[in-house]
């Protein structure tokens, strides 16, 4: 039995049931691309309307709590019992993910959050896998 499971998590891709199936099973849930389309848009597989951080819910939160947009939707990952593991090459910006306890979201804040998902993966093999390494994977079909 894993331990663990690493997958794709953002707003735009809760993945309520894996998580809750996840839960029942005692196996910790992992999130990466936890902001979304941010990589993603530098490597051309998705574009700046495909961000989570410039939506007005998100915005709206981040001026609330005198926090970033990405500190919100990190809040929110955490908050819901997932281990985000955000990247950065900022001081800054770790100061800012270290940052994540020091205010919490309201359920309905959470629930609104959640309720963004349209169930979007941003690194999906099937996709790129083909073009980039000459293979079809198309794993989530």
């Amino acid at each position: 039995m894993p331990a663990v499971l690493q997958v794709e998590i953002h707003p735009f891709n809760t993945c309520e049931r894996l998580i809750r199936f996840a839960n029942q099973l005692k196996v910790e849930m992992m999130g990466y691309s936890n902001l979304g389309h941010a990589s993603y848009t530098e490597l051309g597989m998705a574009t700046s309307e495909d961000s989570c951080l410039d939506l007005p819910l998100i915005a709206d939160m981040a001026a609330k709590y005198s926090k970033t947009p990405a500190q919100v939707i990190l809040r929110w990952g955490v908050q819901r019992g997932t281990v985000c593991i955000p990247k950065t090459s900022s001081k800054e910006r770790l100061a800012e993910n270290i940052d994540l306890f020091s205010f919490s979201l309201t359920e309905d804040e959470m629930k609104s959050i959640t309720a963004l998902n349209k169930n979007k993966r941003f690194n999906d093999p099937g996709s790129y896998a083909e073009p980039a390494f000459g293979h079809f994977y198309p794993i989530y079909e």
